[in-house]
């Protein structure tokens, strides 16, 4: 993805001086399907929730935090608990950043974007505490166990962009793009006595070449943008995007879906600014 992204930039090299070239800074919400979420839920890995319980670093530490704090040292994942995250685990809405290239033309655009996204998983894993104390309830406590996953998301589109409506300063225009999604695991684990216990993913541990993280998705999307006129040297865009893409983590785990942006961003003449950069 890096060599990508340093192709990406001959265009600035090759109309720094073209006054139809201009640069942006993009800002906004990445909605990410919940197609790959499933694999931060704990069960879904050889080393996941089952296997941190009983390894043998770890268990009389969390023994110690439930006799603590409940009164018992029998405790287990609730009956049901694997299904439930499986069928509702889901990713957060997160910010998305990055930056703008155009090329522009009486009614249309040329554009590159290349964006960033740092997207986590927050749910929980309901634990089934056993009271061992005779004198009260022999009802079970249920106790909520945070689970976390965090992934990094490089996001590049290529596309044009039509002008299908324009009056005084206002402007809209339909976009198509090409998209390029390379998907990164930046953590996956449970938290408990407010100690994160890590949960290493098949990849981490295999020696299959297929099993590696980090692979590239292709996509296609389109969407809407209001553009606001300032000056002939800035604007400002508005935009929506709606993406099927693929999010390829392995040969095992690359589904497509849908997925969805929305962005501000400010967009300034190219040439005169870089111009006034090496002036």
């Amino acid at each position: 993805m890096k060599y990508l992204i340093l192709f990406l930039f001959v265009p600035v090299i090759i109309f720094s001086q073209n006054n139809d070239f201009v640069i942006g800074i993009n800002g906004g919400v990445y909605f990410a399907n919940r197609n790959t979420s499933i694999q931060y839920n704990g069960f879904y890995n050889n080393y996941g929730i089952n296997t941190i319980l009983n390894q043998p670093n770890n268990k009389p530490r969390i023994d110690q935090y439930f006799q603590n704090t409940f009164n018992s040292q029998v405790y287990s994942i609730s009956n049901g608990e694997m299904e439930r995250l499986e069928n509702n685990i889901k990713y957060n809405a997160s910010p998305e950043i990055g930056f703008h290239l155009g090329l522009v033309n009486k009614n249309s655009r040329l554009f590159v974007d290349i964006n960033f996204s740092n997207i986590r998983v927050q749910d929980f894993i309901t634990f089934e505490v056993q009271n061992q104390n005779s004198t009260m309830s022999t009802e079970p406590q249920y106790v909520p166990i945070s689970i976390t996953g965090k992934e990094k998301r490089n996001i590049i589109n290529l596309g044009y962009q039509k002008k299908i409506y324009e009056e005084s300063k206002i402007t809209i225009l339909y976009p198509i793009f090409v998209q390029f999604l390379k998907v990164e695991i930046d953590g996956n684990f449970v938290t408990i006595n407010n100690q994160p216990y890590s949960i290493i993913h098949n990849f981490q541990t295999s020696t299959n070449p297929s099993q590696n993280q980090g692979r590239i998705g292709l996509g296609f999307g389109s969407g809407l943008i209001v553009n606001y006129f300032v000056n002939k040297d800035a604007c400002f865009d508005f935009g929506y995007h709606i993406q099927y893409s693929q999010t390829n983590f392995s040969e095992n785990l690359d589904p497509w879906g849908i997925q969805h942006s929305l962005f501000a961003r400010i967009i300034v003449n190219g040439s005169k600014y870089l111009s006034n950069l090496n002036g």
